[in-house]
């Protein structure tokens, strides 16, 4: 193919596969999604890629689908993480140090910005599909209290 790169080649599904943007690089996650998303929650990344990811100055971009709420939040101490909503209807739940939560609603074709150090959550009132650019290293992961949200349910 002359002078094209074998990385961009061939076009996958942004749901099966993680992308990593680094400076002006993006490549693709040699793993599939499920994969690299179990090995970033462990905390011992056991890929010398994904390791390299969840430390590194990137962004990682996804597209996720989702149907009820999120059984666990994140943070992201290190970057803001930004979601686009391509259909559906969901909140963004931003939970403060004292347990108080904001909800931004994104609607289709909006955009909102998590800011960095903040724990989130996910909760759709229909099912949604968004892209979400995360600035990863750090990530931080909990469960949801059922305290603090009776009407919690697992997303798929």
């Amino acid at each position: 193919m002359g002078n094209v790169p074998e990385a961009s080649l061939p076009a996958e599904p942004l749901h099966e596969r993680y992308w990593y943007v680094e400076g002006t690089e993006a490549r693709p996650v040699p793993l599939p999604a499920g994969e690299f998303w179990s090995q970033v929650m462990s905390g011992a990344p056991s890929d010398a890629f994904v390791a390299r990811v969840v430390e590194a100055d990137g962004w990682l971009v996804t597209q996720y689908d989702i149907d009820g709420t999120t059984d666990h939040e994140e943070l992201h101490p290190d970057g803001d993480e930004l979601h686009y909503l391509v259909t559906g209807d969901l909140d963004l739940v931003l939970v403060a140090d004292d347990g108080s939560q904001t909800a931004i609603s994104l609607q289709p074709g909006t955009m909102a910005n998590v800011p960095r150090g903040v724990w989130h959550r996910i909760a759709t009132r229909a099912p949604s599909r968004g892209v979400a650019f995360t600035a990863g290293r750090g990530t931080q992961h909990r469960p949801v209290s059922r305290r603090a949200d009776p009407e919690h349910r697992s997303a798929p």
